[in-house]
């Protein structure tokens, strides 16, 4: 089994000994590679909002080619880590700036069937600020998130009981998903990640012309097909479907009212609205 861990941080810093003891811990449990790749590795420059991933293919990115290079040992992986430290309560800039750059996946998700862990070196105060981003991420682009964590590592010495503490907590961790692993992924979206297909989907029928790269990956996988629900074959019950639908229809209502129909029609690329 091949990991890929994708760390946001230094390579000697406390980040990167949580996702060690994790990787020790999992070993103990599965056999398994984990691969490290450091985004400080890696020369993607800062995102420039041109929102070309998005709207016509992200290929014409202007850092593809170094994203690609993340992205393919991703798909040939069988799952991932994704650690960071929190730093003004969020992750840290290389790592935001990767969720930027990847993004895309949420419109047009890909990475089915692999399991996700998250790590998050931070205080109890901002571990939602700084988890949430690379979960939204995960399952966006069709992760099954089967864990997370965050250990708040503080800089000066601590007693040795508090960091055994935090070892079982790395170590319980560790195995829990290590159990996960051993199994076949088993999807089951949840009521949000259907809300999200119908969403973008929704928005891609709305406004074809601009959101061109959404256009044919939904044509591709024949979701404008009524009997189509997801984006892959999942168990998805007949409540949540109902419920998806309905939020889509309000959607399309809410959103049709607030458009000018005459000027969607001319916009052929890219559109900006002026105040």
């Amino acid at each position: 089994m091949k990991l890929i861990a994708i760390l946001g941080c230094s390579k000697n810093g406390n980040t990167t000994q949580i996702v060690q003891l994790f990787e020790k811990k999992l070993k103990e449990q599965i056999e398994c590679e984990v691969e490290y790749l450091y985004l400080s590795d890696f020369d993607i420059g800062f995102c420039t909002g041109c929102h070309k991933c998005i709207f016509d293919d992200e290929k014409k990115c202007p850092h593809h080619v170094e994203v690609r290079k993340l992205e393919d040992k991703i798909m040939h992986s069988d799952g991932l880590i994704l650690a960071s430290p929190g730093y003004m309560f969020s992750v840290t800039g290389v790592m935001k700036n990767f969720l930027d750059h990847v993004a895309y996946n949420c419109h047009r998700p890909k990475y089915f069937y692999k399991n996700a862990f998250i790590i998050a070196n931070c205080t109890r105060w901002q571990e939602k600020s700084v988890l949430t981003p690379m979960e939204v991420w995960l399952s966006g682009a069709g992760f099954t998130v089967n864990g997370k964590m965050y250990v708040d590592m503080l800089p000066f010495p601590l007693k040795e009981k508090i960091l055994h503490k935090k070892r079982r907590l790395i170590e319980k961790k560790a195995h829990k998903f290590s159990s996960i692993l051993k199994k076949d992924v088993d999807l089951q979206p949840r009521l949000g990640e259907l809300m999200v297909f119908h969403a973008f989907k929704t928005l891609s029928k709305i406004a074809p012309n601009i959101l061109k790269a959404d256009v044919r990956y939904y044509e591709s996988i024949n979701a404008y097909e009524k009997s189509v629900k997801w984006y892959i074959p999942a168990k998805i019950s007949l409540l949540k479907h109902y419920m998806a639908n309905m939020m889509a229809h309000k959607m399309e209502k809410e959103i049709s009212k607030m458009i000018d129909q005459d000027e969607l029609h001319n916009v052929q690329d890219r559109y900006i609205t002026r105040l």
